[in-house]
């Protein structure tokens, strides 16, 4: 058991395993390298431009053919699929030539003399040809190691064979509202006592909210509830709606966000307190794109904004003065946040966007997007994006923090793009970066920060 448990504690984003899984890459990538004539390493070079080639094709295609992304792949992925193509390339070519050598060996004659060289022999070992396979498999795994290092989905051995964690199901009726007036002027931590007894942490619960109002089929949502919801007189507490990137599902912050220990560390330092946070799906699918908006694609503002908060209100103890309200997100989740404070500031007051778009997208080319979202009209998707309404609107009770990876040069120029029409718009902002590019290690690196910005907005401490 203690043997599993170290196993399944590995990490694959950060670490010795990862490094030391480069090594070993690149010593299968040697082996394949080392063999026998000029010819061989006319191929190996030829090769490698050719993967390398193939690589940076597929990553233009993906994003400006098929589309599947708004922005290009980062260049470490590109490289890390060049690799893994080569390593698969060269692993082939040697178990070809190996089989093809053995398909030429002749049976011993009767003489008892070998025909052939030495050199056909060994270039005929069946032990080669496995060992040929072996590495091409080690180069191939290296490299999808070493693109879960750069986007960290995976943060170890453990999440990568059990997936999303088992959680409790629905909210239990001794857990639900409490009060019909629970609307709070003042912080909760005013008057806060916390009991002797405590449980000293939240819990992570799965939950349907239906779309009643906007149409919207979601997937199961998540809730955190704190150490003190669980308290005999809990306070109500305020809320964070927390969305994930695309593709993805709201199991991500679990998952990869390591949320869980974020917020009990939060509630730790804070005598029991922390915001209840509701992680909605907001595109239906692991692969979908709903952009967050009433669209061709869903009516999912009206998801957000109309039917998740009403959920809440009606079903967790939870304070309903939406000054006490905040939403949160990465990537599409941060455009998302972007997306509620600028169409409906009487809802969400305060937000966290950690790598934010500068606009919501489909595709690189924003014809596609408009033409798929909204048949091709133009001034209908103009009308409802973040960047316009913050021109032609005013929004001096929203306060508002960005941030992105300190290497992720296109999200960081988003989010100073969008701090400064926040700021001309009479927004209250802070922004900031983090170590890394356009992943979730950096996620987890700025969660504490941003709960820490939202904390003091929502009357925690």
């Amino acid at each position: 058991m203690h043997v599993l448990t170290w196993f399944y504690g590995l990490g694959l984003a950060s670490g010795w395993l990862p490094a030391a899984a480069l090594g070993l890459g690149a010593v299968a990538l040697a082996f394949l390298l080392l063999h026998r004539s000029r010819r061989w390493w006319l191929f190996c070079v030829l090769s490698a431009l050719a993967s390398g080639a193939a690589a940076m094709l597929a990553g233009w295609a993906v994003i400006h053919v098929w589309y599947w992304w708004p922005e290009d792949l980062p260049a470490t992925v590109i490289v890390c699929v060049g690799f893994g193509l080569w390593g698969l390339v060269l692993g082939s070519a040697t178990a070809v030539l190996g089989l093809g050598s053995l398909a030429r060996r002749r049976p011993r004659p009767r003489d008892g003399r070998r025909h052939g060289s030495a050199r056909t022999a060994r270039a005929a070992s069946p032990l080669k040809v496995l060992m040929a396979v072996a590495a091409a498999v080690v180069v191939v795994a290296v490299s999808a190691v070493q693109v879960n290092v750069y986007f960290g989905e995976y943060p170890t051995v453990g999440s990568l064979i059990h997936g999303d964690p088992a959680l409790a199901q629905g909210i239990p009726h001794f857990l639900q509202k409490k009060d019909a007036d629970r609307f709070r002027l003042l912080p909760v931590k005013d008057g806060w006592v916390p009991p002797k007894r405590m449980q000293a942490a939240g819990e992570f619960r799965q939950v349907s909210i239906p779309g009643k109002a906007s149409g919207f089929h979601a997937r199961p949502a998540v809730v955190y509830l704190p150490p003190a919801y669980f308290t005999p007189h809990a306070p109500v507490l305020p809320v964070v709606v927390l969305v994930t990137g695309q593709p993805g599902s709201p199991q991500n912050w679990l998952l990869s966000g390591h949320l869980g220990q974020t917020l009990d560390t939060y509630a730790k330092g804070h005598r029991g307190l922390a915001p209840v946070v509701v992680m909605p799906d907001a595109n239906g699918s692991q692969e979908a794109n709903t952009m967050c908006m009433n669209s061709a694609l869903g009516r999912v503002d009206t998801y957000m904004a109309v039917d998740v908060p009403r959920w809440i209100a009606d079903t967790l103890n939870v304070d309903t003065n939406h000054r006490h309200w905040a939403v949160a997100g990465f990537s599409y989740g941060g455009t998302c946040a972007m997306q509620m404070v600028t169409r409906h500031p009487d809802v969400y007051r305060t937000f966290a966007a950690i790598s934010a778009e500068r606009e919501p997208a489909l595709t690189a080319n924003r014809a596609v997007t408009v033409q798929r979202a909204f048949n091709g009209n133009t001034a209908a998707f103009n009308a409802v994006v973040p960047m316009t309404l913050m021109d032609r609107h005013s929004y001096p009770e929203i306060h508002g923090w960005f941030a992105s990876g300190a290497q992720d040069a296109v999200y960081t120029h988003n989010a100073e793009v969008l701090d400064a029409a926040g700021r001309r718009a009479g927004m209250t902002l802070e922004r900031t970066t983090f170590p890394g590019g356009h992943s979730w290690t950096m996620v987890t690196e700025a969660l504490p920060s941003a709960f820490s910005f939202m904390g003091a907005r929502l009357g925690l401490q």
